[in-house]
This record gives C-alpha cells, structure tokens and sequence, in this order.
C-alpha cells in the first residue's frame, strides 16, 4: 500500500509539523548495486567506443557506479548506434553519456577544482598560509601512446588533503549562497531531475598511489543539496558523509583499497534495500525520504575529447571551462577576477605547450611553487615581489610578447590587446602571492588600470636580475638605470611600480580624486598608473622613489620608509635643486613618502602646482572669495579616528541590543565578525605601540636610586 500526500504533508498541502518542504514527488525504488565482475561488458564497451577516449581505471569509475549498467553498456555500444552526446567546445568536441542514472555514494565528488574562487585561494607564495587547498590540475597523458585523454589528473599530498579539498569546495557552494542552499527543499520535495555533467578525476598522491572519481562539472550546487538532504541541512554532517562514504578512512594512506571499494557498495545496497522496505511502508518517514531521494541522481559523463583535426584533444581542462561556460545555469556567478584567473592559468598552460615558457617558470605562474623554490628554479630573488614581476615579465616582455599577445586575445575574444585590457586580465595573477594582504582589492583595481604597462616595459627587451640578496639585487638595478640601460629602468618600473601599487602609492582608478590639499587615496593632478609611471621613469629622481618605495616594500620595517627626491631642477625656497636630489625638509631631514599625493607631486611638480592653483581658484570662486584654513594633518587624523571609533562603538550597541530578540545573527556571518575583531585587535596594537605613554605612571630607575645612596 502507498501512502498518499496526505499521510505525510498535513491537511490541504500544508507544511508537515516537522518543517520539511511539501512532499511534489515520492522517491523510487532503486535498484542494488550490482557485483563488479557484471560490469565487465559495460566497461568494455566503453572502451572500445570509438568516441570514447579512457583508460581502464577511468572506465572502473564510469561504470561502478551506474544504477544500471545495461542501460549504460547500450548507451556506449558503438553498433548499432552510438548514443554519446557531441558537446562541441572551442578547439574541438567533447562527448559524453546520454543521461543515466548513478549512485551518490560511489565514486563522486563534488567540484574539488572548482574555479570559481580561483581569485581568492591563496598560492605558496603567499606569506600567510592557505586556509584552501590550490589543485593545479590538468589533462592526463596515456603513458603507452604518449596522447591526452578525457581523464583529468590533480597532485594531492594525500587523503587528508584531498578531504579537505572536497571540504572547502562544499562549505563555499553553501556559503555561497547565504547559508541556504537554494536546491536543498526542492531536493525534499522531488528529488533532482535535472542531469549532473560529471568529468572523470585522476587523483595522484605523493607517495605514488592514484585514485579515479568521477567530478561534478555543472550540478555542484544539486551535489551538495543531496549531502544536505541526507543529513538534515548541516554542513559539517554533509561534508563528514560525503568524505566517508567516497574517500573513505583519512588515516590511512594511497589509494582506496579493493576492500574499501567493496564494503561501500555493501554500504549502498543496505542502503537501497532499507529505502525499498520502507517505501513500501504505509508512513514515509523523514529518513526513508531523505534516504529515497538522494540514492541516485541522472548524470551525463564526459568520456571523450577530441580536437578539431581528429586527433586526441591536448587542453581538456581549457575544454571543461568552456563547457561549463555555456552551461551554468542558477549557481555560484564567477566574479570577473575569477574568470580572468581561470583564463590567464590556460594562456600560460597554452604557452608552456607551444614552448613561450618554461616548464619552470610555469610552475613559478601557476603559484604551486614558494619564494624559495622559485629563487631555485629562476635566480631571482626570493620575495613574493619577485612573483609579480616574473608575471608580467613573461606576458609583456619581449621576443614572445606578440605571441603572448595572441594566446590573450584568443583566449578572451579580443579584438586588440590594449593596455588596460591586458592588465585587467593580468591582474589577478600578478597579484596573486598577495591575496592574504588586506585591502588587496585597491591594489587590482589600480593594477587593472594599466598597471605597470609603460611603453618600455611591454614588448621591449628587459630581463629579471638573479641574485641572492633582494637589496643588492635592487641597488644594482638602480645603478644601471641612472646610467640608461633600458632594460634596468623598465625592471624597476615593474618592481617599484608594482611595490607603489601594492603599498598604496599609487590608487588613482576609475575613483580616485583629484584634491587642493595633501590626503589620502588624492592626487595633485589626474593620472593613470602607467601615466606616472612613465613620468618617474624618466627622471633619475623618480627612478630613486621607485627603489626607495621598492625597498620599503620588502623590508616591511617601520624604519625602512620610503623617501622623496627631486625630479626636476628648480629653485625651491631660494635654494637651487636638481633631477636625483633628496628632498629635504626645513630641518635638512629627506622628506619621507607618506601618501600617494606626495608621489604624483614629485614626479611633476610644476604641473601639480599649476592644478593646484587652478582648483584652489575655482574653490574660492564658488565661496565668494572665502576659503576655510586647511586643518592640519595629525588633527585630521585624530579628529577621524575618534569620529570611527564612536561610529563604531554606538553600531555594536545597536546591534547588541537587537541580538536580545533577534539573535546573535544580526551581526552578520561568524567570519565578517571575526575579521572586525582582528582589525580591533590591530587598532589597539597600534595605539599601545606608537600613541603616548600614561603620564601618571612613574617608573623607577634603580641604577639612578643606587647611586643617590651611594652619594649619601
């Protein structure tokens, strides 16, 4: 006997008391799993289909963990009639399964190489650890032919990492979307009917041990609602479930053993046979819903790749991304710094293939490898600003920067390459050792406005100097460019300029403002990076603040600061100055460099002091010829420290006393409130450290109080 809506769900189509989602479709008997040894005719079609391009470890996973194998032998025969769906993708063609329907628990994980936060994961060059795991993945080579196959392969340490890899990416699916899953209730309701793209996943360990899964490519959003599903909408539980049902023990090490592999399809028959009794059960429990609809889901799987000339396809990893491109549909939307990632990882993979870099300064690129390593591998000094000039040494510089070029433009369909596009999508990347810097969005967005893209540095001949020491190697960078070696100023333009932008010197976007009086995040005049940049390169003062600002950078000393210098010779107070000059102060101290205001100053002042008049007029002609005293510098400073903490202080309590009827959620996610307390925490730092000591404290010198008693 089945039992009816009504059984279940209330009166009328109401809710049920225990507040899961109106039952629209009962879950149906699924079939056990069969015995490996009668998937071998299923596996060997799929092998032997001439669309199809695996190996035997791939064809395993494929059909372990079909519902029905026959239904997929036939799906994969290549007589009659091939069924494989051609799925067309720039530089070639994927195929994959009609839709059948696969178990939940065998050989399926969620989208561990999940791009759409490959802005955000922090590289090994980063000097904060990476709270993420970084899979660089890429395209499996059979070792018998030496071709490419539809098999993608990612390096982890071990299970451990890989669990924690499936972790992160199911915790940011859910949290992508505020805490609620926008799949899970209807997931309760009628199962999942939409087809998963599934890809198939070489995973290799570093002791050597390989494991194949299948991946969801689009569906990973319906992947995690089925784990929320089953474990009643928690996170954790869902996470614990998928890694222990799939991975299996994280304590032991290599692959998963026949044994394992066994037991869990022993785990999933009890499971099917438990959900078809108690289907058969006049009540539907939770359980048994829960249960029902989420046993097995329809899927296609990618089982083969072929290139435009008929041979095997060399990038499917460029291949999947464009899949996924034009089938995401309702899920997590890839930011522009994401997308630009993604396409900047396949115009150098693409460059490696057709020798524009090498293998090493790949491994360099793609973030895999640290400052240490990377000293190893180049010579270059070993500090992450290194990192970025290594970026945009190998898209700009010379004799490859044409072809460089081309891969671009292939790659993001432009027309042109012109210089605020190229540093757009070079952005991220150059910037990517930083991502643990706080307010690093600043600095891409004044690197995406040119950047360090000076006529000298792109597409003309300049070189990374190797060296041990970052200070010598900077100083002899400096030595060069004063005595015009080209190559030296457009190195120094990528190193300073990148050091400026990073460290706040230069902002000026889309947003900046153009001011009357020395501020923050304002400028004398109006220019974009690569306009001052051009400037300071041309001047031997401006390349000195270039290597001062440099220096300040990798020291990260509050003693080391960067200083100012003359670039023009002038009369300055009565006194003669020249190009190359420190800037000194009424006292003969050289004037430091606190604000970007005071760069774009230096590096030309006769037409900052020009703007600065003509705003000045225009200010006091809207006033009536009046014109406010400019408030001095360190009262400003007081004045808006004291206006945020008062700001601050009287939010905390509204949101406290709110927190008595609404709860602790008002303040936000857990996260955000974490980093406000960190930014507390640094405030306080920074007072205790640097503000003045209490007067009322009298501190006694014992060496002075000896030698009064010795005196008496």
């Amino acid at each position: 006997m089945t039992s009816s809506f009504d059984d279940f769900d209330g009166l009328d189509g109401q809710e049920s008391d225990d507040g899961l989602p109106p039952l629209l479709r009962r879950p149906e008997p699924v079939a056990d799993p069969q015995p490996v040894t009668k998937l071998r005719s299923a596996r060997r079609e799929l092998l032997e289909n001439p669309a199809a391009s695996l190996d035997g470890a791939a064809a395993n996973a494929i059909t372990s963990g079909a519902v029905d194998p026959e239904r997929l032998q036939a799906l994969v025969a290549g007589e009659p009639i091939n069924l494989l769906t051609a799925k067309p993708v720039v530089g070639g063609m994927l195929y994959a399964t009609a839709p059948h329907y696969r178990y939940l628990d065998l050989d399926f994980l969620p989208d561990f190489i999940n791009q759409r936060w490959a802005d955000q994961l922090r590289t090994a060059m980063d000097v904060a650890p990476s709270t993420s795991v970084v899979p660089a993945y890429g395209t499996v080579v059979d070792p018998k032919t030496g071709k490419p196959i539809a098999v993608f392969t990612v390096r982890m340490p071990d299970r451990k990492a890989l669990a924690k890899a499936v972790g992160e990416s199911m915790r940011k699916t859910y949290k992508a979307q505020k805490g609620e899953n926008v799949y899970t209730s209807s997931v309760l309701q009628q199962g999942v009917k939409e087809p998963l793209t599934l890809f198939v996943m070489r995973v290799v360990y570093d002791d050597g041990t390989e494991d194949t899964f299948l991946v969801a490519g689009d569906g990973n959003s319906r992947m995690v609602s089925m784990w929320l599903a089953r474990t009643g909408g928690d996170i954790e539980e869902a996470i614990s479930a998928c890694v222990s049902s799939v991975i299996g023990s994280t304590e032991r090490s290599g692959g998963r053993s026949r044994a394992e592999q066994a037991a869990a399809r022993r785990r999933v028959a009890e499971l099917t046979a438990r959900t078809r009794k108690n289907l058969a059960a006049h009540t539907l429990t939770e359980a048994t819903r829960r249960e029902g609809h989420t046993l097995a889901f329809p899927a296609t799987v990618v089982v083969g790749a072929q290139a435009d000339g008929g041979g095997p396809l060399a990038d499917l990893v460029a291949a999947r991304d464009d899949l996924l491109a034009t089938l995401h549909v309702r899920v997590t939307a890839w930011t522009p710094g994401a997308q630009n990632t993604q396409g900047m990882q396949r115009v150098y993979r693409h460059a490696q293939r057709e020798g524009l870099i090498a293998p090493d300064v790949h491994r360099v690129l793609s973030g895999t490898v640290g400052t240490q390593a990377m000293h190893e591998l180049l010579g270059v000094p070993a500090h992450r600003l290194w990192s970025a000039a290594v970026h945009q040494h190998a898209v700009l510089a010379g004799p490859h920067a044409d072809a460089m070029n081309r891969l671009i433009k292939q790659e993001f369909g432009m027309v042109k390459a012109y210089r605020q596009p190229i540093s757009e999508r070079l952005a991220p990347m150059a910037l990517s050792a930083y991502r643990s810097k706080e307010g690093i969005e600043q600095p891409l967005r004044a690197f995406g406005n040119g950047g360090t893209i000076t006529d000298r540095v792109w597409k003309q001949p300049w070189e990374l100097t190797k060296g041990d020491d970052v200070f010598g190697v900077l100083d002899d960078v400096l030595a060069r460019a004063l005595d015009g070696e080209e190559g030296a100023v457009a190195e120094l333009t990528v190193l300073g300029g990148t050091a400026a932008i990073l460290d706040g010197y230069i902002t000026r976007d889309r947003g900046s403002k153009e001011g009357t009086d020395r501020d923050g995040y304002k400028a004398p005049f109006r220019a974009t990076p690569v306009k001052l940049l051009a400037l300071l390169s041309k001047t031997s003062g401006g390349l000195r603040m270039l290597h001062s600002i440099a220096r300040a950078h990798v020291a990260a000393d509050p003693a080391v600061l960067p200083k100012l210098f003359h670039t023009q010779g002038r009369e300055v107070d009565g006194v003669a100055v020249h190009d190359g000059e420190p800037m000194l102060d009424g006292t003969g101290v050289q004037e430091i460099l606190d604000y970007e205001w005071d760069l774009v100053h230096a590096a030309d002042p006769a037409q900052a002091l020009a703007t600065i008049a003509k705003n000045r007029a225009e200010a006091k002609a809207k006033t009536d010829g009046e014109s406010a005293e400019p408030e001095a510098e360190d009262a400003r400073q007081r004045r808006l420290l004291e206006q945020g903490i008062t700001g601050a202080a009287k939010a905390g309590r509204a949101l406290a006393r709110m927190s008595q009827k609404r709860g602790n959620q008002v303040f936000g996610a857990f996260e955000a409130v974490e980093v406000l307390r960190v930014q507390l925490g640094k405030l306080d730092g920074i007072l205790t450290k640097f503000g003045p000591a209490d007067p009322s404290i009298f501190v006694v010198d014992e060496d002075v109080d000896g030698d009064e008693e010795d005196a008496e």
